[in-house]
């Protein structure tokens, strides 16, 4: 299939050369109005998949057709971004409704009746008890992501939103891994869905290489993560399991005077903007979070993704991995741990993963080199915080105190 003809000029301008298999196979389907469940590797375009043919279907000034759901903020704010050039095209709007934004703007905005609006289920929620959105002239709603938006906490949200719609409504679900829910939609949504699965497509991916780095502390992690990121040529993300573990590195890069951003659950929308925008824009180059920004964000030229610890699952692995290698650029995927984690990771994923070392001078390698930069006075701070309170026990008992004296 060839580049519909509205959207050459804008594959040109961005160097897109061909569709992409995704893309190729959704765009007769969805134009038709089937429902469908679409899945494809990370970084394949599958965005852009359901944006061409959605784009096709708007009639322009006819009010609110069209409904797309997102995990995140940032992934809302991200599609909008994608659509808004495209949408010109055919001469409509389309806007982003998510929590944190504010919500005078967001209103105003809504009376210039967007043909098209990218929500986070939260704010969208809100604004439909409240009637300052109305489903009921819905023809598609596309949801993105939709392995974890079909999960058990989001799976009732997203079926009561979508019975605020027609009945004939159009129902659409992209994602890039599988969910044991795919076998049962027409239970849960009364229609029977066409599979398209181009997980298997490998094409866009083949750039992305994955190791396996030694790594037996959090010092030694901290230290690695700190020399990688002096390494001018690296822009990487380091993913963590949970909150607790990211703010313990945060700690020790702040005191070593690292530069990096962080993405937290817990940032109010305006900072996790900012740091988005400072990473995105290279002035910095290294990002800490957790999985808030795993989801689809599609950030140029990232060249590393670091697991601080084993993701806890293979979707989790390859929603992380999905940020490097994008359409077929190179990527490196590194997991710290220890020998039991090395075998752990190798059960958990279905790619191939080599052991690679990292050198003093934050480089990466498959040659075996040492690393000891900064470790031994690391571990040695840790080791004199630890004895302290023995020093002050003794400083006691030598002014005459005693544990049992009152």
């Amino acid at each position: 299939m060839e580049i519909p003809k509205l959207y050459q000029d804008y594959f040109k301008q961005n160097e897109f050369k061909a569709l992409t298999k995704i893309q190729e196979t959704v765009y007769m389907p969805f134009k038709e109005g089937k429902d469908l469940i679409a899945m494809a590797p990370t970084g394949s375009g599958k965005t852009l998949a359901f944006v061409m043919p959605m784009l096709e279907t708007i009639v322009p000034k006819d009010g609110l057709q069209v409904l797309i759901l997102e995990p995140s903020q940032e992934l809302a704010m991200q599609v909008r971004d994608v659509i808004q050039p495209l949408a010109k095209l055919v001469d409509c709007k389309v806007q982003a409704l998510t929590g944190g934004a504010n919500p005078v703007r967001q209103l105003k905005k809504l009376k210039e009746k967007p043909e098209i609006i990218v929500a986070t289920l939260g704010r969208l929620n809100e604004l439909v008890e409240s009637r300052k959105v109305k489903l009921g002239k819905i023809n598609t709603v596309i949801v993105d992501e939709a392995d974890e938006m079909l999960n058990e906490s989001k799976l009732e949200s997203v079926r009561s939103t979508i019975s605020e719609m027609p009945a004939d409504v159009q129902m659409t679900f992209f994602s890039a891994t599988g969910n044991d829910i795919y076998n049962d939609m027409h239970k849960w949504f009364g229609q029977d869905f066409l599979l398209i699965d181009q997980r298997n497509d490998t094409s866009y991916t083949s750039g992305i290489k994955h190791y396996f780095v030694e790594a037996n502390s959090d010092y030694i992690k901290s230290a690695m993560i700190r020399e990688l990121a002096h390494n001018k040529k690296f822009l990487g993300i380091v993913f963590f399991n949970n909150s607790r573990s990211l703010h313990k590195v945060i700690s020790s890069l702040n005191h070593d005077k690292t530069n990096f951003v962080s993405l937290d659950s817990k940032m109010s929308s305006q900072q996790r903007k900012t740091a988005l925008q400072l990473f995105s824009t290279k002035k910095v180059n290294l990002m800490l979070t957790t999985d808030v920004a795993a989801r689809g964000m599609d950030i140029n030229n990232i060249n590393t993704i670091v697991n601080f610890m084993i993701p806890r699952d293979d979707s989790e692995y390859v929603h992380r991995a999905g940020r490097t290698g994008r359409m077929g650029k190179k990527g490196n995927v590194i997991t710290f741990g220890n020998n039991h984690d090395f075998r752990n990771l190798k059960d958990l994923v279905e790619v191939k993963v080599n052991t690679a070392y990292i050198t003093n001078d934050g480089k990466l390698t498959e040659e075996y080199v040492p690393f000891t930069k900064n470790v031994r006075r690391e571990e040695s701070v840790e080791k004199t915080h630890k004895s302290k309170p023995k020093k002050r026990r003794r400083d006691q008992k030598n002014k005459g105190y005693h544990p049992n004296k009152k």
